[in-house]
């Protein structure tokens, strides 16, 4: 059997399907991050998740991470936590750590995101930052990707060929 062609048939399909329909992307394990504000982290410009995505926020705060669960120098799929077990692509990007207590430039002197970082920083039992690069290949579907998130949903760190990690929706694209 040949692989779909149109994302849109890989809707109930294992994300490493599409993952594998894709040419150009990393030949290496990737992960797949599920970011969902942490309330301790919320202030007043970031209350929800759906706040910092609206913001552009979403993956400045997904390089704040609580020890080195990331590694460094992983291809990361971001996806933004929804509702009801679901989670849409933000992003996909490569993160390298920093060594502890070296916080990026960009967040810290952001005035945007420099209240939530001081939340995060706050809180952090290990605190460690990423600097995040762009990876190309999946750009077509931020936002537009959504994927059921395999449960128990608290495990935010995923294989991203997990074979729970299915396709929900691919939404169309905006005209």
């Amino acid at each position: 059997m040949s692989e779909p062609t149109d994302p849109a048939d890989l809707v109930g399909r294992p994300l490493a399907a599409l993952l594998a329909a894709r040419s150009g992307l990393p030949d290496e394990p990737m992960l797949a991050l599920r970011v969902t504000l942490d309330p301790r982290d919320a202030i007043d410009e970031h209350r929800t998740t759906a706040d910092l995505v609206r913001l552009g926020h979403l993956v400045t705060y997904a390089r704040m991470q609580d020890g080195m669960r990331l590694g460094s120098g992983r291809a990361v799929l971001c996806f933004a936590g929804e509702a009801g077990g679901r989670a849409r692509f933000v992003g996909f990007h490569r993160f390298f750590a920093r060594r502890p207590g070296i916080v990026p430039g960009d967040i810290v002197y952001d005035y945007d995101v420099a209240d939530l970082f001081h939340q995060f920083a706050s809180r952090a039992r290990k605190p460690v930052f990423h600097d995040a690069m762009e990876l190309a290949g999946l750009a077509d579907l931020a936002g537009r990707l959504v994927v059921v998130w395999p449960r128990p949903a608290m495990i935010a760190v995923r294989p991203a060929d997990h074979p729970a990690l299915t396709v929900a929706a691919i939404d169309p694209v905006a005209q």
